[in-house]
């Protein structure tokens, strides 16, 4: 009894000092989980969100779950909430990869940066397509190009995944269509059944009971293996862009998070219970009956690949500005300085891909190294940095150069 007791106060003190929670594996027994999906109730998100919640509150061994839907500003107001929450690990949430366009634009609103979050998994790939009424009188994509008046197409709230691809496609495929904001959850569906719009994008697993219930087709698709696929519509480099950009997109479907700061012995947990959920054969058997497609990454995946979102060219950044006629952000990217002239005014660095060359400003940008302030003679080739420039300015000119040594 004596040596037992001895063990648990070793493993405690352990923990301890390595500022971990005692007993971070079954953190949760006892707990209730609060799960914050960003959507109204009823939707494909909202499904998702109720069924994982609810295996994974089992898998984490918690007392039990509650749903809270918080809709509104293009997932911004859940996504807010989640992001404002303690780090204890009890709140969850749901959101669209809208954000991540929100993030690149830097829409007023957004509290948070998205490589902050505690990234707990995803749990699907969200391929996207055009869907069309079968009332619509278009049979195909080809229909839809030769169309010589402008058809109405539903969306959802500015701000989301639905309302800045459906802009990036009109943009970039140079669509005779007229987008119509505003149609949360299956309203969209609704709308195109009632004659107010013909068509809309949307997931294809969200929209799969539409199709299903002979109430509409697809025409062309984004991700997945269905065709025509809507690559093959693409004539110009800026359509190709903007497919490829939301394929990628496509690929981090019904994403879980948890606030920034959650203990990593807490996250791993978390982690591990998720992707635990994700084979589960009671699970997968409910979502299939559901409808509901399950192609699940750790998230530590999600992480990378939120933060590889996030790098977009400038010539990127500009084509989906453009597409949803905001003015071009500052662009912050992160890496190493690649050269420097010899009067330090001129440097160069990569964002998105893309090689950078930038005039630095002595009395406007503002540098610093290792935290301190610096002046750009300070400056070395290699050195890590973050940086926030304006494309707009034709000389790149950085705003905030903060350096590692």
């Amino acid at each position: 009894m004596e040596e037992k007791m001895n063990k648990v106060l070793l493993t405690a003190a352990a923990a301890l000092c390595l500022g971990l929670p005692v007993m971070a594996d079954g953190y949760y027994e006892g707990q209730t989980i609060k799960y914050i999906i960003a959507t109204n109730p009823g939707g494909n998100y909202d499904a998702y969100g109720r069924l994982v919640g609810q295996y994974l509150a089992e898998e984490l061994g918690a007392d039990g779950i509650l749903y809270v839907n918080l809709p509104g500003a293009g997932h911004i107001i859940g996504a807010n909430t989640l992001a404002a929450a303690d780090p204890d690990g009890l709140t969850i949430g749901t959101f669209n990869t809208g954000l991540i366009y929100s993030q690149i634009l830097q829409r007023e609103g957004m509290n948070f940066d998205l490589n902050d979050l505690s990234w707990v998994g995803k749990a699907a790939a969200d391929a996207r397509a055009f869907v069309v009424s079968n009332d619509s009188g278009i049979e195909s994509f080809e229909d839809l190009q030769a169309v010589t008046e402008p058809v109405l197409f539903a969306a959802s709230g500015v701000g989301s995944a639905s309302n800045t691809e459906t802009r990036l496609l009109i943009d970039g495929l140079d669509l005779m269509v007229t987008m119509i904001p505003g149609y949360g959850g299956n309203e969209g569906e609704m709308a195109m059944l009632r004659g107010e719009v013909v068509g809309m994008l949307g997931s294809v697993g969200a929209l799969q009971p539409f199709v299903d219930t002979d109430n509409g087709h697809f025409i062309a698709t984004i991700g997945g293996t269905a065709q025509p696929q809507m690559i093959d519509f693409a004539t110009t480099d800026k359509a190709r862009t903007i497919i490829s950009l939301i394929d990628a997109m496509s690929n981090m479907g019904r994403m879980t998070a948890a606030p920034a700061g959650v203990d990593p012995v807490v996250l791993e947990e978390l982690r591990t219970a998720y992707m635990a959920v994700m084979v589960d054969p009671a699970f997968l058997a409910t979502a299939e009956r559901l409808g509901l497609s399950i192609e699940p990454a750790r998230g530590d995946v999600v992480a990378a690949s939120v933060n590889a979102a996030l790098q977009q060219s400038p010539e990127t950044i500009e084509i989906i500005a453009t597409a949803v006629n905001v003015e071009i952000p500052t662009i912050h990217t992160a890496g190493p300085i690649l050269a420097l002239d010899e009067s330090h005014r001129q440097v160069e660095f990569n964002a998105g891909g893309t090689l950078i060359s930038a005039k630095i400003s002595g009395s406007r940008t503002i540098i610093t190294i290792d935290g301190a302030e610096a002046d750009r003679d300070q400056l070395e080739v290699g050195m890590e940095c973050e940086i926030e420039f304006d494309p707009n300015d034709e000389n790149n000119e950085p705003k905030v150069m903060a350096c590692m040594r």
